[in-house]
This record gives C-alpha cells, structure tokens and sequence, in this order.
C-alpha cells in the first residue's frame, strides 16, 4: 500500500510541474522597478509559482537598467514565465533560442504582436487564463522536422546552410486556439523586406557589414521561415 501511495504521490508531483531538470528560468519579479529574476533550475517547478522558483532555484535578480542590448543566446531550454509584454519584446525578440518554453502568468489578454526568434527547434505555450481552450500545447518547428513531412516541396533546398527564423504571434499565450504553424523557403536575407515589409525582422538577422567591399565577400544565406500562431 505505501509503495503504491509513493507511486501515485510521484505522478501527481510530475504531472503538476513543468519545468525539466537543468533549465534556465527567467520571470518578471513583482519588486517594482521592472526587474527581472534569472534562475538556474535543477528541480522542476510548477508553472508561475515564483515563490517556489526562488525557493528551489538558485536565482538572482537583474534590474531592467541593466539588461544588455545584444540578443540572447540560449542553447540549452529555456522557460520564460510573461507577465508583462516589456519581457518579450525585450527579452525574447531576436534571441537565439533552441527550446523554448512560455508560461503566461498575467491577466491582461495578449494581442497580436510579433517575435523573431533564430534557430527554434521545439516550442512549448502554457496559459494560466481561466477563459484558455488550450492551457498547454507544444510543437516542433526544426527544419528537420518540416523536411521529412515535406520532401516533395523542398527537396532542392539546403536547409543546413540556411538562417531558420521563427516568428510567434504572442497571442498564442491566450490559450484560445489550437497552434499552427507553416513554413516557406525565404530569399535571401538581404533581400527579405523586399517580400515581407511590414515585418519588424531586420534586428532579428546577422548584422549586416556596412562596407559594401565586405558585403560581397559574404556568401548569400537563404532564410527558412516558419510562421507560429
């Protein structure tokens, strides 16, 4: 009987929490100030529990003055818990990010703004609304992955010389619809506002030499675009 207590005390701990061992947490404090809280988690910990997070984690806090302008590279998962939009668009837009998982812990209904992020292979949404259809969801965005379903449209294209970039409408943070994504093979990235001008990416690209000389002696890169909402 305890072994069986034990059994069904572990699956209720693991089916209650969702971060995996090793992730880098990082959430929006409540001190005030905009602060950022930075967490090394070897523990998983339930979702927008920050009381928990620092309890568990081993965390230390950033001040929104002090966050670096570059874009963020993270190689290994990473969870960010969204309470205020400043996060996303500060934070997330134009990181380099392989797993990603988003917890949206706010009240506010998030509306249709876009993020660029480079080389997303796996992507997780968790949703805390009450009013949310779908509170977790996750889906597969590798150019691998797209590839194997897809060989007949692009079997001619080199997808492992490409610049794979993922733009996530954040309004998938609502929980109201299922995710759906669709991919396209981009042109160039020099010459990608030609065909898509209305979207906020150039920050999201490889800086661009202003010295046309050594312009030319980049190779052209073509973009795999993968388009989440």
């Amino acid at each position: 009987m305890m072994c069986l207590l034990s059994l069904w005390l572990l699956f209720f701990l693991t089916s209650e929490t969702s971060l995996s061992a090793n992730t880098t947490l990082l959430f929006d404090s409540d001190v005030p100030g905009y602060n950022l809280r930075n967490c090394s988690c070897s523990t998983p910990v339930q979702d927008c529990d920050e009381a928990l997070a620092n309890s568990l984690c081993r965390c230390h806090t950033v001040l929104h003055s002090s966050l670096p302008p570059a874009r963020l590279t993270e190689p290994g998962p990473l969870t960010v818990w969204v309470k205020e939009l400043w996060v996303l668009e500060e934070l997330l837009n134009r990181s380099k990010v392989v797993h990603l998982q988003l917890s949206f812990c706010g009240k506010k209904t998030m509306y249709s703004q876009y993020l660029a992020l480079l080389s997303l292979q796996t992507l997780k949404i968790h949703t805390a609304a009450p009013e949310a259809r779908y509170p977790n969801q996750e889906i597969t965005v590798s150019p691998a992955a797209v590839f194997a379903g897809e060989l007949d449209t692009f079997s001619s294209f080199d997808y492992s010389s490409s610049l794979h970039v993922t733009i996530l409408d954040i309004a998938v943070l609502n929980g109201l619809s299922a995710l759906r994504a669709y991919s396209v093979v981009g042109p160039p990235a020099a010459t990608l506002f030609q065909h898509f001008p209305h979207l906020a990416l150039v920050s999201a690209l490889p800086d661009d030499p202003t010295d046309p000389s050594e312009k030319a002696k980049e190779p052209v890169q073509n973009l795999f675009i993968t388009f989440v909402y």
